[in-house]
C-alpha cells in the first residue's frame, strides 16, 4: 500500500509543469552567489559586447591571473585589462569578480547576502573596469602602481582600474534583450535603470531567453551611424547623420534625398542623395541659377537673360542678383502673360528703374518668382490721376 501511494505521488508531481526560475527567484535564495544565472548572463554579456564592439576584451587566461570560479566573466575594458596584466606580472592575482551583467548585479544586491553590492545600474563592475581580488593585501601595491584605485577598507577586495563609464550599456543591453523577446511588452531603450526595467529584469528567465539580444536598431546616435550589427561609423569632415533614406552621412548643405543644383558663393553646389560636389567658377565667371556663366555684367547695366528662365540684374558692371521668371526670360526681361489687360499681369515689365536698370515683373502670372515692390503700380496710378484731372478741366 505504501509503495502504491509513493507511485501515485511521483505521477502527480511529474504531471505538474515546472516553472522556470526567474532572476527574482535566485535573488530570493538570500545567497551571495550568481549560480544559476549562467544562461541569461551569457546572453547579456553578448548583447553588451555587441553594443560596443571591441570595447571589452578578455583578460584571462593570462600569466599570473586565476579566476576563482567559472562564473567569473573574464572581460574588462582594454585599459583595465592592461593594468591588471601589468600588476599580475609582479604578483599572482586571484580574481573573484570582474565584469558583471545587470542580472548578476540584481541578484547580488537583492539577495541580502552581499552587504557591499551596489544597486543595479550603479556598479563599476557593469562598466568593465572593476575587479574584486581575493588576495588584495598582497596585490594592492602592484594594482595601485598599475593605475587601479583601491576602494578602501569599506570594500577591501574592490579595485577600479582605468577605463570609461559604461554602466548605462549594461542597462541598455538588457532592455534590448527584453524587447527582442517581448515585442508586445516593450520598454524604453534608454540605458536608464528605472521601475520598468527593474520589473522586467526581476521576472526574466534565469536560464535565458529564446532569442539573443545581439543586434542594434539601425539609425543615428548623435553624429555616428549605428548599423544592425551594432558597428558604428562617425560622420566626419562636417557631414551629419540622417535617417532619411536610410542611416548615412550627408552634407548639411544638401537635401538628404533627390538632386539639386544651386550656387554657393562663386561655386556651383551639386547635390545627389545628400552627397555634395562643389565646382568653383573660373576667372571671369559667376554662379547664376546653379551654373557658372560668363561675366554677364561686363557690358550690361540693368537686366540680361542668363538662360531661358533666369534673368541677371547688373549694376556698375557687377552681378547684383539672379531671379527665375515664371513665364521665361526673353529680350533681357521676364516675359508677360498674353492678356496684357489683366491687372494681375506684371505690366511694369521693361520700365526703367531709378538706377537706369530694367525692373523685373513680380506678379504671379507674368513676373519673376521673387518678391518685388509696388513702384510700377504707383506709376500707373499717377498716370490715371493726370488723365482724370484733364477730363475735369
Amino acid at each position: 500500500m505504501r509503495l502504491l501511494l509513493s507511485l501515485v505521488v511521483v505521477v502527480l508531481l511529474a504531471s505538474v509543469p515546472v516553472r522556470a526560475q526567474t532572476v527574482r527567484d535566485l535573488a530570493n535564495r538570500g545567497e551571495c552567489s550568481t549560480a544559476g544565472l549562467e544562461g541569461i548572463s551569457r546572453q547579456l554579456a553578448e548583447a553588451q559586447m555587441c553594443l560596443r564592439p571591441g570595447a571589452f576584451v578578455r583578460f584571462a587566461p593570462a600569466t599570473g591571473i586565476t579566476l576563482q570560479t567559472s562564473r567569473v566573466h573574464p572581460y574588462l575594458q582594454a585599459t583595465a585589462r592592461d593594468a591588471l596584466h601589468s600588476a599580475a606580472s609582479r604578483v599572482a592575482i586571484t580574481v573573484t569578480s570582474a565584469f558583471r551583467t545587470l542580472a548578476d548585479q540584481y541578484v547580488l544586491y537583492h539577495s541580502g547576502g552581499c552587504g557591499l553590492a551596489a544597486r543595479p545600474g550603479q556598479s563599476n563592475h557593469q562598466t568593465g573596469r572593476a575587479v574584486d581580488v581575493s588576495n588584495y593585501s598582497a596585490a594592492r601595491s602592484a594594482l595601485e602602481a598599475a593605475g587601479c584605485a583601491w576602494l578602501g577598507s569599506s570594500d577591501p577586495v574592490h579595485f577600479d582600474c582605468p577605463g570609461s563609464d559604461r554602466r548605462s550599456d549594461a542597462v541598455l543591453a538588457f532592455q534590448r534583450l527584453w524587447n527582442a523577446n517581448n515585442p508586445g511588452d516593450r520598454i524604453d531603450e534608454d540605458g536608464v535603470y528605472g521601475p520598468q526595467t527593474e520589473a522586467r529584469l526581476s521576472r526574466s528567465p534565469a536560464g535565458g531567453f529564446p532569442m539573443s539580444g545581439c543586434g542594434c536598431e539601425p539609425g543615428c546616435d548623435g553624429g555616428s551611424i549605428v548599423r544592425a550589427d551594432c558597428t558604428r561609423q562617425a560622420c566626419e569632415g562636417g557631414l551629419v547623420c540622417t535617417t532619411e533614406g536610410g542611416a548615412r552621412c550627408v552634407d548639411p548643405a544638401c537635401p538628404a534625398t533627390g538632386t539639386t543644383t544651386s550656387c554657393e558663393g562663386a561655386s556651383v553646389l551639386s547635390c545627389a542623395e545628400g552627397v555634395a560636389t562643389r565646382s568653383a567658377c573660373g576667372d571671369g565667371e559667376a554662379c547664376a541659377a546653379g551654373m557658372c556663366v560668363a561675366a554677364v555684367c561686363a557690358d550690361v547695366e540693368g537686366s540680361v537673360c542668363v538662360d531661358d528662365r533666369t534673368i541677371a540684374l547688373c549694376r556698375g558692371g557687377a552681378l547684383v542678383e539672379t531671379r527665375v521668371c515664371d513665364l521665361g526670360c526673353a529680350a533681357d526681361a521676364c516675359a508677360s502673360a498674353p492678356n496684357v489687360g489683366d491687372a494681375s499681369v506684371g505690366s511694369d515689365a521693361g520700365v526703367p528703374d531709378d538706377d537706369g536698370g530694367t525692373r523685373v515683373p513680380t506678379s504671379a502670372k507674368g513676373g519673376c518668382a521673387t518678391t518685388g515692390d509696388a513702384r510700377g503700380l504707383a506709376w500707373l496710378f499717377a498716370a490715371a490721376w493726370v488723365l482724370r484731372r484733364r477730363r475735369r478741366a
